[in-house]
């Protein structure tokens, strides 16, 4: 496996019971102490008008309180939904953040879910969010008149779109879909197109072993299971927690085995040149997330060729 170069975080914004104010807050501080043990990037997910699955409808207010409390580490969003932004108003407020950061904020953009309820709700149309990314991406890009090209990511499915975002010189967000069948033929597409960044989300939950680990993370993750049936990449509701895992990319166990699997992977073992970590599932705190981020940054990373 190559040298990781890039380090970084993920979350979804979870927190069952916890009030948005002191979620909100709290999360702040996970990215200072993710700050102190050298990640060199954190990124927030967005979801509209959700209570479960993620908190978190406005990224770039919540990375405006982690800029001010940090100074190094950058800050992202992964993804912002951008079908349902005015792109103008997004570009404004990306600027303004970026510049109160000093030049920190990295921009993932996707089309979201086809949640007609969601999309209804912004007056907009589900079967048309593709047409209105690529609408919503020029216009945005041209009010941004060449800022944060080389920090925009994409997140994207579509061929035409991923070339077109590569030769544009943006990076690629891999999230969803199996590595091995999905992720690496996405990557590989990127690199032809002449695009040089990859950035690997990889749900990383280390522990005693894979059995323990498992059976913490079992309630969590079937809340999902219906989601991937239907997108073909499980093969049935009744998969065992270990293969549902595993089609999820998600690495598990003791720092040994995650080490391992992280070089089985045919992504992080290969074009990736980011991989970005989720330490949350739906029931952690983020006093779990912080656990789980210094045993990845202490030891787990450094055995793949990090450094902080």
């Amino acid at each position: 496996m190559a040298a990781m170069i890039h380090l970084g975080f993920l979350t979804h914004v979870h927190g069952e019971g916890v009030p948005a104010g002191p979620l909100y807050r709290q999360l702040v501080e996970v990215f200072a102490a993710a700050e102190e043990l050298g990640y060199q990037s954190g990124w927030v997910a967005q979801h509209h008008l959700r209570t479960g699955h993620g908190r978190l409808p406005s990224p770039l207010v919540l990375l405006a309180a982690a800029a001010e409390r940090t100074s190094r580490i950058h800050l992202g969003t992964a993804v912002t939904v951008l079908p349902l932004e005015n792109p103008i108003r997004l570009a404004e407020d990306v600027l303004v953040l970026d510049a109160l950061s000093g030049g920190r904020l990295e921009l993932g953009l996707g089309s979201g879910v086809p949640s007609p309820e969601e999309f209804a709700a912004f007056g907009r149309a589900a079967d048309r969010r593709h047409d209105l990314y690529d609408e919503h991406l020029l216009t945005l890009t041209k009010v941004l008149d060449g800022a944060l090209t080389d920090r925009l990511w994409g997140s994207t499915l579509r061929s035409e779109a991923l070339a077109a975002g590569a030769r544009a010189g943006h990076g690629l967000l891999l999230g969803v879909g199996p590595a091995e069948k999905v992720q690496i033929q996405l990557a590989d597409q990127h690199r032809a197109a002449g695009g040089n960044r990859v950035a690997a989300v990889r749900g990383v939950f280390p522990g005693p072993d894979k059995d323990i680990v498992a059976a913490e993370l079992a309630p969590d993750v079937r809340r999902y299971l219906p989601l991937h049936v239907e997108a073909g990449w499980a093969p049935h509701d009744g998969i065992d927690v270990h293969e549902l895992l595993r089609l999820m990319n998600v690495q598990y166990g003791t720092p040994g085995q995650i080490v391992e699997s992280l070089r089985a992977d045919p992504v992080t073992a290969g074009p990736a040149t980011h991989l970005i970590v989720a330490v949350q599932a739906e029931s952690s705190t983020l006093d779990q997330a912080v656990r789980r981020l210094e045993v990845i940054a202490k030891q787990i990373a450094p055995e793949l060729g990090w450094t902080p």
